[in-house]
């Protein structure tokens, strides 16, 4: 691990398909260590079994081999063990916000979250990759669609507010903070890393400032806006 914060992947969704291989290996190359999945956007049960199956199918594909983190919400002492170790990267697949966030919020310990654990990897230096609702929960703000009362708080560790799934124009769904905002399209997103940000996969990732979008630059980093 580095000696800072990781490198964060927020990905708009259709995760663990091949046309996200490249986008996953770019991040695997920044990343060292174990790969974790914590499918907590799943529900309980074999809706979690599923989307921690197919994250273990789609990284060995890549050549990787991925610990899976038990369902806190089920195994708390399991989880809490599972992200106690060498961690290089932690895969969120999609699913239900809500529901990942209750998952992050579930005790590790008296003083400690999952949520803490997880920020605790990053910040020493192990990677987040987030792929629809799991690049939602990294942003300050969490809103579901149609829903002028959804907002929730996020982890905080990316600013403003993710749009999974997006293309230019659908973010009308939503209903929408005065804050900045991530356009992921399905099978690409956006490398957070630190102050900086580059375009990743297939689409435009796009983001607005002020209400005005523009296309993330793909082939060179460039400031993150705030």
């Amino acid at each position: 691990m580095t000696s800072g914060p990781g490198v964060i992947c927020l990905q708009g969704g259709r995760e663990l398909t091949p046309p996200c291989d490249e986008m996953d290996r770019l991040i695997l190359e920044r990343c060292s260590g174990t790969v974790a999945v914590l499918a907590g956007a799943a529900r309980p049960g074999s809706d979690y079994a599923g989307a921690s199956a197919r994250t273990v199918a789609h990284y060995a594909r890549l050549g990787v081999t991925v610990e899976v983190v038990p369902d806190p919400r089920a195994d708390r002492a399991g989880a809490v063990a599972a992200l106690d170790g060498d961690i290089g990267l932690v895969v969120l697949p999609g699913g239900s916000p809500g529901g990942l966030l209750d998952v992050l919020t579930v005790r590790a310990t008296d003083d400690t979250t999952v949520a803490d654990l997880v920020i605790s990897l990053w910040s020493s230096g192990a990677g987040i990759s987030g792929a629809s609702a799991g690049a939602m929960v990294l942003c300050s703000h969490v809103a579901s669609t149609g829903r002028s009362d959804g907002l929730a708080t996020g982890l905080d560790l990316v600013p403003g507010m993710a749009i999974p799934h997006w293309s230019p124009g659908s973010e009308r769904r939503w209903s929408l903070p005065d804050t900045l905002l991530w356009g992921l399209p399905e099978c690409g997103g956006v490398v957070v890393d630190e102050d900086s940000m580059i375009g990743v996969g297939q689409g435009a990732a796009s983001v607005s400032v002020g209400g005005s979008w523009r296309a993330v630059d793909r082939h060179r980093p460039e400031p993150l806006p705030r």
